[in-house]
C-alpha cells in the first residue's frame, strides 16, 4: 500500500466508503450486545436489535438535535439498513455461524477499522456543521467560532455514554476517553481546516514545512486524526493492550499528580495508619 492508498482510506475517499463504514459500525454494535447482555440469547429479538442500534449509532441518533437537524438514522436508509443486516449476520444464521465468524480476529480487526473510520469522519462532519452555521457571526474576541464546533464533535462520541450510564455515571471518574479523543481530534482539525485566526495560520505554517508533496494541510490533518483513532481502536482491542489503553493518560499524569494533593495526603496518612496498626498487632501477639 503506497501513501496515496493510505490517505484515501483514512479520509474515506474510496469506492463504497459509506457502506463500509456503516455496516461495520452496525456490526460492532450488534456484536457488543450479542457478546454482552445477550450472550445467553435470552433477550427478545427486538430488544437486542434496538440495543444494538443505539449502541452503534447513539451519536447519530441524538447529537444532531443540538443543531436543530434531523438524524441521519431517519434521513439515510443506509444507517438503518446496515443495522438490520448486522443483526441478521450476528444473530440469525444457523449454528451461530455469523457470530462465530465475526468473532475471529481478522473480522474483529476489520470491524474496528470500519467503525473507527466512521467515528473519525463523524468528528470532521460535526465540526463543520456548526462552523458553517456560525462562521459569519463569530464572537468579538476571535475571528472564527471556536468552542461550538469542537463541543459539537465532542458530544457526538459521548451520546452513548450519557444514554446508557446517565450524566453523573458517565462523568464521575473524570473526562471519559471519548471526550478526550473528541477534544484532541476535533481541535486539531478545526484549527487547521477552518480557523482564520493566528492559531490556524500558525498551524498551517508548521504543516507547510513538512515534505508532504501535493497533500494539503486539511487532507493531512484529516488523515492524521483518522490514523490516530485507528491506532487507538486497534490497541484497545482485547487481542492487544485492551480497553484500558489510553494515550492521553501519559499526557495527563503530571496534571493528576499536581492537582490531587488531597488524595496523595490521604494515601500517605492511610499508609502510616496501616503501619501503626501492624506494630500494635505485633505487640499484642508478643
Amino acid at each position: 500500500m503506497n501513501l496515496s492508498h493510505a490517505i484515501a482510506f483514512l479520509t474515506a475517499d474510496f469506492a463504497h466508503a459509506a457502506e463500509f463504514q456503516n455496516i461495520f459500525m452496525a456490526i460492532q454494535g450488534a456484536m457488543a450486545v450479542r457478546s454482552g447482555p445477550n450472550k445467553d440469547k435470552k433477550m427478545s429479538w427486538f430488544h437486542a436489535f434496538a440495543q444494538g442500534v443505539v449502541t452503534a449509532f447513539a451519536g447519530g441518533l441524538l447529537a444532531p438535535f443540538w443543531m436543530g437537524r434531523g438524524t441521519p438514522m431517519l434521513s439515510n436508509d443506509l444507517c438503518m439498513g446496515s443495522c438490520i443486516i448486522a443483526f441478521l449476520l450476528v444473530n440469525c444464521i444457523p449454528g451461530d455461524l455469523g457470530y462465530k465468524l465475526l468473532s475471529l480476529f481478522p473480522f474483529k480487526l476489520l470491524t474496528v477499522m470500519g467503525a473507527q473510520l466512521f467515528r473519525a469522519r463523524g468528528i470532521v462532519a460535526y465540526v463543520n456543521i456548526p462552523y458553517q452555521a456560525f462562521k459569519e457571526i463569530p464572537s468579538k474576541y476571535y475571528p472564527t467560532p471556536v468552542f461550538g464546533p469542537i463541543l459539537n464533535a465532542m458530544l457526538l462520541g459521548n451520546m452513548g455514554g450519557f444514554f446508557w450510564k446517565g450524566f453523573h455515571a458517565h462523568l464521575q471518574n473524570g473526562m471519559p476517553f471519548a471526550f478526550q479523543n473528541g477534544l484532541f481530534v476535533a481541535s486539531t482539525y478545526h484549527f487547521v481546516a477552518n480557523d482564520k485566526g493566528p492559531i490556524g495560520e500558525a498551524a498551517r505554517d508548521m504543516i507547510s514545512l513538512l515534505p508532504l508533496g501535493d497533500i494539503d494541510a486539511v487532507i493531512f490533518v484529516t488523515a492524521m486524526g483518522s490514523l490516530f483513532m485507528q491506532v487507538n481502536g486497534i490497541l484497545q482491542m482485547p487481542d492487544f493492550i485492551g480497553p484500558s489503553f489510553n494515550p492521553f493518560n501519559i499526557l495527563s499524569a503530571p496534571l493528576k499528580y499536581f492537582s490531587s494533593p488531597g488524595e496523595k495526603s490521604q494515601v500517605g496518612s492511610s499508609g502510616v495508619t496501616k503501619k501503626k496498626r501492624r506494630k500494635r498487632n505485633k505487640k499484642k501477639v508478643e
